[in-house]
């Protein structure tokens, strides 16, 4: 998508006749042919065309993001429309933010399928189950390993989900599959986030798609922590803090 990557930020000011962006609707068979065809030959990953809120602007959602192309496939534009008459409404942003929310939501619900997966730290008096994506060679994944006891004290349950941020060809991938694949995960889990060396161990393991997983739920760091309702906190947080976090939601 070279030409969608250009960090070019242009405001498109929208005057007040406009509809909101819950009105976007698909557009003629004839106009996705063409902006479809268009979009191909720029190798732009299109999951959907819908019409703007402008007349002969057509909305192009790819990869989350949202891109405008005019009707006869000549203009591209990466930018925001405001709605001028509803407080300059963001109608971009809104549309992106409804993306997301609907991404994670699709993928969130994928988590159940890795639950026999996990490495759980339990705490007694739960509370609260918190599923984090961690990396064996994150400081601060191990500066949240190190204080455990004071989140399974505080009613929380950690459940631990792989993802080596450097991907399958990493240090950390081959580490996180030896914990994985480990007679005793909590163990070696326990020793790698103290920086002790592990037995290299292999299995049928599926932390590849765990990373995948965390991939398609827009993970860029770690710990990205996962609430019970599918809302994302990335990075760490103590357990005092995060306790306060938890009852404000509740």
């Amino acid at each position: 998508m070279s030409i969608l990557s250009v960090k070019k930020h242009i405001i498109v000011a929208v005057v007040s006749i406009l509809m909101t962006s819950s009105s976007f609707a698909a557009v003629s068979e004839k106009i996705n042919a063409l902006l479809s065809e268009k979009l191909q030959i720029l190798k732009v990953n299109v999951q959907e065309i819908n019409e703007s809120p402008i007349e002969n602007l057509y909305e192009v959602v790819s990869d989350g993001a949202i891109y405008y192309m005019s009707a006869n496939g000549e203009f591209l534009i990466s930018g925001n429309i405001y709605d001028i008459d509803n407080n300059m409404q963001n109608l971009t942003s809104t549309k992106v933010e409804e993306l997301r929310r609907l991404s994670t939501e699709k993928h969130f619900a994928k988590i159940k399928e890795f639950e026999k997966d996990m490495i759980i730290y339990k705490a007694d008096n739960e509370k609260y189950v918190i599923t984090a994506f961690t990396d064996t060679s994150c400081p601060y994944c191990r500066k949240l390993h190190s204080e455990m006891v004071d989140y399974n004290k505080a009613g929380i349950t950690i459940r631990y989900l792989a993802f080596p941020r450097g991907g399958k060809n990493s240090n950390a991938y081959n580490q996180m599959v030896s914990v994985w694949c480990s007679d005793d995960p909590k163990s070696a889990m326990n020793d790698v986030k103290k920086r002790r060396a592990i037995k290299p161990s292999s299995c049928e393991n599926n932390v590849i798609e765990q990373y995948n997983l965390g991939v398609a739920l827009g993970i860029t760091g770690t710990p990205t922590l996962f609430l019970e309702d599918g809302t994302a906190m990335p990075g760490y947080l103590p357990a005092d803090r995060l306790v306060q976090l938890l009852e404000q939601k509740n």
